[in-house]
C-alpha cells in the first residue's frame, strides 16, 4: 500500500500500525481469478448480525488515530461516513458482502489521516480523544440498527 506521506519509516510507530492494520482489514488475501483482494472486514461481515458492527468497531481505531494526529474534523467526518456506509450496505444480505470485497474504507481513511494530518503540532490527549471517540461509537451503533430495522421493515413488508 503506497500512502502520500513518504516511505513508511518516517512515520510515527502508531501510524505504520494503522497503515498494517487497515491492509489486514481491507487487502490482506488475495482472490484467485477475481484480481482483488480482501482483508478481515469482508470476512467478519458475512457473519449475520454482529459482523459488520463489530467491522465498524474495529475500523473505528483509525478514526481514534485520525483524532490523534489532528486531522481536520471535515475529513474525519468522512471517515465517518466511510465507517457508515460499509456497516448500513454491509447489513443488506449478499449485496452488503460483495460490496465490502471492493470498498476498502480502512485504506482509505489511512490515506486521508497521511494526508491531512498535522505533524507540526503534538498529538492530542488521551481524554479528549477518547471523549470524541464514544460519541462517534454511538453514533455508528446507532446507525447500524437502524439500517438492521428498516431492513427487517423491507423484509416484511415483502413476506406480508
Amino acid at each position: 500500500m503506497t500512502m502520500p506521506n513518504g516511505p513508511s519509516g518516517s512515520l510515527p510507530k502508531d501510524l505504520v500500525a494503522l497503515q498494517r492494520f487497515a491492509v489486514l482489514m481491507d487487502e490482506q488475501f488475495a482472490i484467485p481469478l477475481i484480481g482483488t483482494r480482501i482483508g478481515l472486514d469482508a470476512l467478519i461481515g458475512f457473519v449475520p448480525g454482529i459482523g459488520d458492527a463489530g467491522g465498524a468497531l474495529l475500523s473505528s481505531w483509525i478514526i481514534l488515530g485520525a483524532l490523534r494526529h489532528r486531522v481536520p474534523g471535515v475529513h474525519i467526518l468522512r471517515m465517518v461516513l466511510n465507517v457508515a456506509l460499509d456497516t448500513m450496505v454491509g447489513a443488506v444480505p449478499v449485496l452488503g458482502d460483495v460490496f465490502d470485497i471492493f470498498f476498502k474504507e480502512n485504506v482509505d481513511n489511512v490515506a486521508l489521516i497521511l494526508r491531512y494530518r498535522d505533524p507540526t503540532r503534538p498529538p492530542r490527549s488521551a481524554v479528549g480523544i477518547w471523549l470524541a471517540a464514544a460519541t462517534i461509537a454511538v453514533f455508528l451503533i446507532a446507525l447500524f440498527l437502524a439500517t438492521l430495522l428498516a431492513v427487517g421493515r423491507v423484509f416484511a413488508w415483502l413476506a406480508g
